[in-house]
């Protein structure tokens, strides 16, 4: 049987996570755009609704954050907001590439919203994991790990 590695696992619980915060997204956005909700506004509320939700799934399980024995006062202020900081700002750059995809699939391909939509959702999961990994929860390298 194949040895799944750190990274790839990372990846299939970055994926799980992911589901269900698009299973929330792709629900409210359908409710809101037949309640006749703007494209925008609908987009972006559903597109929120899961970032809360991602967040603490993302650092606690998928990347496994670690805060190397912090108090919950340092935690607040330190590490953990910065990471928010970064995650909402990486979210905010994928939510408008996507809604800029999102308006173009639909567009110029002519395809269903909600077809469109799923274009949009696989581009939000390849910027976000490689935001997410690199960027908002990257591990800093043990020496042991450089040489």
């Amino acid at each position: 049987m194949a040895r799944i590695t750190k990274r790839q696992l990372e990846f299939l619980r970055f994926c799980a996570v992911g589901g269900i915060n698009t299973g929330i997204d792709f629900g409210v956005f359908a409710v809101l755009f037949a309640w006749g909700v703007p494209l925008l506004p609908a987009h972006t509320f559903s597109y929120s609704c899961g970032i809360l939700n991602s967040f603490w799934l993302n650092r606690k399980w998928t990347f496994k954050a670690k805060d190397g024995g912090a108090s919950q006062d340092e935690l607040t202020s330190g590490r953990s907001m910065r990471q928010m900081i970064q995650f909402i700002s990486l979210n905010i750059v994928t939510l408008a590439l996507t809604y800029g995809l999102l308006v173009w699939v639909h567009d110029n391909w002519g395809w269903p919203m909600l077809a469109s939509r799923l274009i949009a959702v696989g581009a939000s999961l390849a910027i976000n994991f490689m935001g997410s990994r690199l960027w908002v929860f990257r591990q800093p390298r043990l020496r042991s790990e450089m040489v």
